[in-house]
């Protein structure tokens, strides 16, 4: 379009137009359409990550200038052909973005969980492109209105940094992130059996034996809860039992943070792994984390009658997934003789027979 030509508002609905039809009816709220769109995109001397951080940034640059212009004392007839131009690069550069997810949903080098990622991020562009496009409703109709228009252009920034997020750590990143939240996890488990150890209890209170009446309520705090022969001896199993546990769960911790300290490195990325491996990984490290959180929970709650054989089952679906979750770290550090001898020392290490 010439920039001597004036753009009228109908010029300006027929952009708002081929929003709707070309992005919101086709997409909104469908994953599967999302993910069995067609193209012919092809990328040379890129990768589909450094494209989608470039798209995600121009989409953003250009939702950013359309949140200016459409301001009540911007949005004039003067400027309908400065609104006009940052509409249509907006539609260009949404209409790139989505011709280059066939390269992330068609290849199986990229595993579940970023797919997903990348789904939710652009389920919530075209929501916000929705909301867009109902403001401009608005505004064709009364411009000084001004209702949505920083609530669009904060969801479509939104969307888009999640995008540049996805596309700046890549499947290894993305992953490195979820480890990383589940070495806290331990972490945290850890801190909760160093305070019980420093103070034992059993967890409904049948080890205390206070010989109290009502008249002496007055006197419980200064009192030493006397502790049962029989509870003593339970005390001291279940000490044995969390101090073995915490030994594995600060080795379960080093496993986790030893791979995400090391996940981003060059050697990771010239690795051409089938995200299958990384799906598999990424589910088993969830399954350990709340397998860990129900044992170590089910044991804190443990009255007199604690035995360690009664928590067999749990412990051998915390230790099923140990098992899977090293054979993969197996799989992803075959070609490092290094890394490959440390997971096997620490794998004889922690299945060892006591």
């Amino acid at each position: 379009m010439s920039t001597t030509t004036a753009v009228t508002i109908d010029q300006l609905k027929d952009l708002q137009k081929a929003i709707r039809d070309q992005f919101i009816t086709l997409y909104k709220n469908d994953t599967d359409a999302i993910r069995n769109i067609s193209s012919s995109t092809k990328i040379k001397d890129s990768t589909p990550c450094l494209e989608l951080v470039k798209l995600s940034q121009l989409i953003k640059a250009h939702t950013t200038k359309i949140g200016i212009i459409l301001k009540p004392e911007t949005f004039t007839k003067e400027n309908y052909n400065a609104t006009y131009k940052e509409l249509k690069s907006f539609i260009d550069y949404v209409f790139f973005y989505l011709s280059l997810l066939p390269l992330f949903y068609k290849n199986e080098e990229y595993p579940e969980f970023m797919l997903k990622k990348l789904d939710n991020a652009t389920l919530e562009l075209l929501n916000g492109m929705e909301v867009l496009c109902d403001e401009l409703d608005k505004k064709f109709e009364q411009h000084d209105l001004d209702q949505d228009r920083l609530l669009c252009i904060g969801m479509i920034w939104t969307s888009c940094d999640t995008l540049e997020d996805i596309g700046q750590k890549g499947k290894f990143g993305l992953l490195a992130d979820s480890i990383r939240e589940s070495s806290g996890l331990v972490e945290d488990v850890l801190i909760e059996i160093n305070e019980f150890l420093e103070e034992p209890s059993l967890g409904n209170g049948f080890m205390l034996d206070d010989g109290l009446n009502s008249d002496e309520d007055d006197e419980i705090e200064e009192q030493e809860p006397k502790i049962l022969e029989d509870d003593k001896e339970t005390l001291e199993k279940l000490t044995t039992f969390l101090d073995v546990w915490k030994t594995k769960l600060k080795m379960i911790k080093l496993l986790l943070s030893s791979f995400t300290s090391t996940i981003s490195s060059s050697n990771y990325k010239s690795t051409n792994k089938k995200g299958s491996i990384l799906d598999e990984l990424h589910s088993q490290h969830l399954i350990i984390i709340k397998n860990i959180d129900e044992l170590i929970g089910d044991v804190f709650m443990s009255d007199s009658s604690f035995d360690p054989k009664d928590f067999d089952e749990q412990i051998e679906s915390v230790n099923d997934s140990m098992v899977k979750i090293v054979a993969v770290m197996k799989k992803l550090n075959d070609e490092d003789v290094k890394k490959s001898k440390w997971i096997n020392v620490w794998e004889t290490k922690y299945f060892e027979k006591k």
